[in-house]
């Protein structure tokens, strides 16, 4: 859930273009498996994955970053880290 919007969060073995995408208005998301014929590594998912969220939070704030494509992986990549890596 994004403020009032829920994602759907679906896990295509490949995708036409790309590792994930984001459908605004039917509010889903795509995060494939795999790269080619190899396997995606549990760490790229998930990066995939926060990327894909980073571009819902934006578009849900209307914030003028939503596709920006260089902002969106380099905070998604530092935030995936940071999850990955936080110890409670």
């Amino acid at each position: 859930e994004v403020g009032k919007s829920v994602y759907k969060v679906n896990q295509p073995k490949t995708l036409s273009t790309g590792l994930g995408r984001i459908d605004f208005v039917k509010k889903e998301i795509d995060i494939t498996t795999h790269a080619g014929k190899y396997l995606l590594a549990a760490g790229e998912r998930s990066d995939t994955f926060w990327h894909e969220m980073t571009h819902a939070i934006l578009h849900d704030m209307g914030h003028e970053l939503t596709h920006n494509e260089k902002f969106v992986t380099a905070f998604a990549r530092r935030l995936n880290d940071a999850i990955l890596s936080a110890e409670f």
